[in-house]
């Protein structure tokens, strides 16, 4: 596959960052429906890596098929791999962060909070996502290199 077929390079960092964005969202707008919560907040944070991908690939060009096959196919598989340490080209603050919004399963806990305390891990999910994404958006085309 050419580097211009692979999915990554589809979309420049961008737009990766505007659908993190929209998923986002979604996220925020669905605490009350865990799953759907989570999924988006997950899919936010792997597309805004994806967005560093692609701007660690234009610095670096020579590098690219590399990033693409170390970090993985799927948000899930990035944001794994941040967890187990390697950060890439993000602070290692980004290591925490992708740790906790893999932290919330999809099915809810047996004892389900209510009031201020409903959904405070899925919110918590939303809140490192939200970090997460800050992080991302700082890593600019000239940001660090790894």
């Amino acid at each position: 596959m050419t580097a211009e077929a692979h999915w990554l390079w589809r979309l420049d960092r961008a737009a990766w960052a505007a659908a993190a964005l929209v998923e986002w969202r979604a996220a925020t707008e669905n605490l009350a429906r865990r799953r759907t919560a989570i999924a988006h907040a997950r899919r936010a944070a792997g597309m805004a890596l994806n967005g560093v991908l692609v701007a660690w690939a234009e610095r670096e060009p020579e590098r690219r098929d590399e990033i693409a096959a170390r970090w993985g196919r799927s948000y899930v598989e990035h944001l794994q791999r941040i967890a187990a340490g390697d950060h890439g080209p993000l602070p290692p603050a980004a290591i925490e962060l992708a740790r906790a919004v893999l932290a919330a399963p999809m099915t809810a806990p047996a004892l389900v909070a209510l009031g201020a305390r409903a959904h405070a891990d899925v919110r918590a999910l939303v809140d490192a996502t939200q970090a997460l994404l800050e992080l991302c958006a700082a890593i600019g085309a000239d940001g660090p290199t790894v």
